[in-house]
């Protein structure tokens, strides 16, 4: 089955030889305003947008040098693009130095005249030190495309394995803090032993029992872009908006006045394609409950919307799983899953969850899925609570490029309150 590109580890016992070489980088920091299959654009500081070349091999990491998911980086995100000094036109690595703020992000996806973007040239880029590539394999060719040298670790998978895009990481977080699923046997393990950060999950565990304990019914617009996408990396195209008013009476979801592109469907909403449930609060509840015993470790915090954050890698065995993926045949598949969970440091309230799931059955129609729920605070009737504000699910077909994607976005919150009268007969 495809695999999760992830960063090689270094081998330190592995001597340095005559087969590889250094190379001197050059970089261009910039605002990116378009990736495609194979070319990026980027706008620098002074407002020149250069277009850069991309390659099979370019690698896509963020600033602590950990792999990134590249088919979701947008529009708005910070980037430098770093260069071969004599090629300076094709990009070798892509660093995410920090995720674009709302504002940038609309910015960035404004249109531009494609055709007035320029070539890199020297005088474009700085100094970015130096990596190493290897030098001419025993044929006697080298390994990259037009003579470029050959990266040494790549985040797009071998030709061999069918790639599949995945959802990234909005938030500049440090990839240590969101590892990849481990492999099968160790998900096997028991959860790790009482630790003293587990008073911080046991505070979380509070938080979240009197979010459920005082949560008032309510009702909220929930907006759903589906898109599709068959190559990698990916291009999505978007299927249809589906918009429909969400009331959750006693933890309970119901979808009222769906509509498909702006028209009235009487379908149920789970028969329109894509969906998923449990934003609201299902996927926080089974993540903190006993019976997932989850295993959380402490990794590097991070800042979410200006509020400082705990984060935590967390792995839940397939036999504690309660994340049922139903595929269109009507199969099912109840897989383990690990991501990464933010809590706020002030209310310990969960602020973001991602999840990957583990290995799936192997007859299962999907072989790999993942979402991602980011919680904001909302006043509801003169209160705040952490509710979720938007969420993207993924998930793609076994042994192809064929994906489908999900970005749900919740507006307009408000307290539910249902109208009744009764009558009496004379």
């Amino acid at each position: 089955m495809p695999k999760i590109p992830g960063k090689k580890p270094k081998d330190s016992s592995t001597p340095q030889t005559s087969n590889s070489t250094r190379v001197a980088l050059r970089a261009v920091d910039g605002t990116l305003r378009e990736l495609g299959e194979r070319d990026l654009y980027l706008e620098t500081n002074s407002h020149k947008i250069l277009k850069f070349r991309l390659l099979a091999k370019t690698q896509f990491r963020d600033k602590e040098g950990e792999t990134v998911r590249d088919i979701l980086l947008k529009p708005g995100d910070l980037l430098s693009v770093q260069v071969n000094g004599d090629d300076p036109e094709t990009a070798i690595r892509v660093i995410l130095t920090r995720a674009g703020s709302q504002a940038e992000r609309t910015a960035g996806a404004r249109p531009f005249d494609h055709d007035s973007a320029k070539t890199p040239v020297e005088a474009d880029t700085h100094s970015a030190g130096t990596m190493e590539v290897p030098a001419e394999t025993s044929s006697g060719s080298k390994s990259g495309d037009n003579g470029e040298p050959t990266i040494t670790s790549s985040t797009r998978p071998p030709a061999s394995e069918p790639p599949q895009p995945k959802l990234d990481e909005p938030s500049p977080v440090a990839r240590e803090s969101s590892p990849p699923p481990p492999p099968a046997p160790r998900a096997k393990a028991a959860p790790r032993p009482s630790s003293p950060d587990d008073d911080i999950i046991d505070a979380t565990r509070d938080a979240s029992d009197k979010l459920s304990e005082g949560l008032p019914n309510f009702i909220v617009q929930q907006a759903t872009t589906r898109y599709y996408s068959t190559s990698f990396p990916a291009r999505w195209r978007s299927l249809d908006v589906v918009t429909a008013e969400v009331v959750s009476v006693g933890g309970k979801e119901e979808y009222r006045n769906i509509a498909v592109n702006g028209k009235p469907s009487n379908r149920p909403i789970e028969k329109t394609g894509a969906w998923s449930t449990g934003e609201f609060q299902t996927t926080l509840e089974s993540l903190l409950s006993p019976y997932s015993m989850a295993a959380f470790r402490k990794t590097k915090g991070d800042t979410l919307d200006g509020r400082p954050c705990y984060t935590y890698f967390f792995t839940v065995l397939q036999e504690n799983s309660n994340w049922d993926i139903h595929g269109p045949d009507g199969s099912m598949a109840t897989p383990a899953y690990s991501g990464t969970v933010w809590i706020d440091k002030e209310t310990h309230n969960v602020m973001r969850i991602e999840e990957q799931t583990g290995p799936l059955p192997t007859g299962f129609v999907f072989d790999k899925a993942e979402s991602v729920v980011e919680y904001s605070f909302i006043r509801i009737d003169g209160k705040t609570y952490p509710l979720p504000v938007h969420s993207e699910i993924l998930t793609c077909q076994r042994g192809t490029s064929n994906c489908t994607k999900n970005e749900i976005n919740f507006q307009n919150y408000r307290k539910f309150t249902a109208d009744s009268s009764i009558t009496f007969e004379k």
